[in-house]
């Protein structure tokens, strides 16, 4: 399989509270390594503040090694030409996440956010599962 592709935060935080959704298996995937996963400095700045708010800071530490221990995070500064780019063209808050895709030239961008609809990159959790040819859930995340 070895795909590389973008995990947006909407993934991980279904995929730790539903381990059993698309979601979750995708996280299963990259950590057997049989998908590499990038994210932007956006998408743990996002994690962090889901899982502090809604747990506490030891969980979101647990979760910060966790996934920095498996994924590459992209520095914002890398990604200046491209927000450039793509500014004005998808909500502020998804530019980074966007731009980071297009910076690495990756053809997949998994996110449950329909900001995203309109780029070719962009599908759920549930597509991609599909099209790894693996059995998905029944719902999109």
């Amino acid at each position: 399989m070895s795909k590389i592709i973008f995990l947006d935060s909407s993934v991980f935080i279904w995929g730790y509270n539903k381990p059993d959704s698309n979601s979750g298996k995708i996280l299963r995937l990259m950590d057997e390594g049989e998908i590499q996963v990038m994210i932007s400095e956006k998408v743990i700045d996002e994690l962090r503040r889901y899982f502090i708010t809604y747990y506490s800071k030891d969980v979101w530490s647990s979760v910060f090694r966790h996934i920095t221990s498996v994924v590459e995070v992209i520095p914002k500064e890398k990604i200046i030409k491209e927000l450039k780019i793509w500014g004005g063209k998808i909500k502020d808050k998804d530019l980074e996440h966007l731009a980071t895709v297009k910076y690495l030239g990756l053809k997949y961008l998994i996110a449950y956010d329909w900001h995203f609809e309109n780029f070719e990159e962009y599908m759920t959790p549930k597509q991609f599962i599909i099209e790894l040819g693996l059995e998905a859930g029944e719902t999109k995340y």
